[in-house]
């Protein structure tokens, strides 16, 4: 069963996809979810006579669109700086090539001007299709995530940033009329944060313990310097929204916070076994310039490569795939670096793009038969190692 408020982990439905001819990923996640697995094992102790030969363990799991993280960030920022921001993040050669003509746009935009809500709906869904270019482009750092997916909250709070607004005074820009651009734009922006963001934020967070996060390092080192920063820069700015553990039973009982988080490098499967562990180093030095020291100190933090589905056979330092088309055959996977590249080795960096793969036929997965994985056992002991 899961938490009141959230719909039940459709696993069924995943194992289902898996199991079809051919078989097929399961749709990504679309909103919050969980699950609760009930574990009883016997106990190894002198206390057994006291206290009986078993015992119960509940592991919730908690499962929501990553593209929710994104807005974390904006909880702390004005819609001022959240516009000064992203007009910084505009100025970038990709990104004002996506924006094609609404980069101008949206600079000449009079603040003060009275709405026009028809141009605002429309200004609103290029806005849109613009961050899903961004998405597409192998960009990290986007804002509000939510209008990545098909949200009707997106409908019924259509905003944008507005690029020129360092060309007015902040006070005359705070004094601005209620029906104007600006004032409009801002109480859309703020009313998103505080019926959206903070309530996932606060019932999501912060009364659970520990979390996977998961580090596409492959595909943002296909995409090249630019894409992998702006990765980075991302990363940082979620990571400074994480509160501090604390295995106090006392504090506990007042404010529950996160304890551990295990970075998991994703898609191992793609690169070679002797690689594996240079892309666990790769995901850590991210992580080491992205969290503070203080973090670090604070919360249990480690790194891993693992996929809870591998899609692909090592055969003679090659990968036997199958693409998502159904067409089967090997491709040579290319060295990993086991840190982040410098300059030079950006240079000389092969780029690609990591092709999309069709999940493994496993015959008997409907009645039960195991998905092969990569160091899942790992991963499961890091998180729930210290409970039994």
């Amino acid at each position: 069963m899961p938490s009141q408020g959230y719909n039940l982990f459709d696993y069924e439905a995943g194992i289902a996809e898996l199991s079809s001819k051919p078989p097929r990923w399961p749709q990504p996640t679309q909103s919050l979810s969980s699950a609760i697995v009930q574990i009883v094992y016997k106990r190894n102790s002198v206390f057994n006579r006291v206290l009986g030969e078993t015992t119960t363990f509940n592991i919730e799991i908690r499962d929501y669109p990553g593209e929710w993280l994104l807005d974390l960030p904006l909880i702390g920022q004005s819609y001022l700086n959240w516009c000064f921001d992203q007009t910084d993040l505009a100025k970038q050669n990709i990104r004002k090539h996506l924006l094609g003509d609404l980069f101008k746009q949206l600079q000449t935009i009079n603040p003060f001007e009275e709405i026009d809500e028809s141009q605002i709906k429309q200004i609103h869904k290029q806005f849109k299709r613009y961050l899903k270019l961004c998405k597409a482009e192998g960009l990290t750092l986007i804002q509000p995530g939510r209008m990545l997916l098909e949200d009707n909250h997106n409908e019924s709070l259509a905003f944008f940033p507005l690029l020129g607004l360092h060309h007015y005074d902040n006070e005359a820009l705070a004094n601005a009329g209620n029906n104007s651009v600006y004032k409009v734009m801002s109480q859309r922006y703020q009313d998103y944060i505080d019926s959206i963001v903070k309530p996932f934020n606060k019932h999501f967070f912060d009364d659970i313990d520990r979390q996977v996060v998961l580090v596409d390092a492959l595909k943002v080192i296909s995409g090249g310097q630019d894409n992998f920063e702006d990765m980075m820069l991302a990363q940082s700015r979620i990571m400074d929204c994480y509160k501090y553990g604390s295995s106090n039973a006392l504090q506990k009982l007042f404010s529950t916070k996160i304890e551990r988080i295990l970075f998991v490098a994703s898609k191992p499967d793609r690169v070679l076994a002797s690689q594996h562990e240079n892309l666990r180093s790769l995901v850590n030095d991210i992580i080491v310039r992205t969290c503070s020291q203080k973090l670090r100190n604070s919360i249990d933090i480690d790194t891993e490569s693992a996929c809870s589905i591998r899609c692909t056979q090592e055969v003679n330092d090659l990968l036997r795939v199958t693409n998502a088309e159904g067409k089967r055959g090997v491709v040579d996977p290319i060295p990993i670096p086991d840190h982040i590249p410098t300059k030079t080795e950006w240079a000389a960096l092969k780029h690609w793009i990591p092709e999309a793969l069709q999940p493994p036929e496993i015959e008997g997965l409907a009645n039960g038969a195991r998905l092969p994985s990569i160091r899942m056992d790992k991963v499961l002991t890091f998180l729930l190692g210290d409970k039994f």
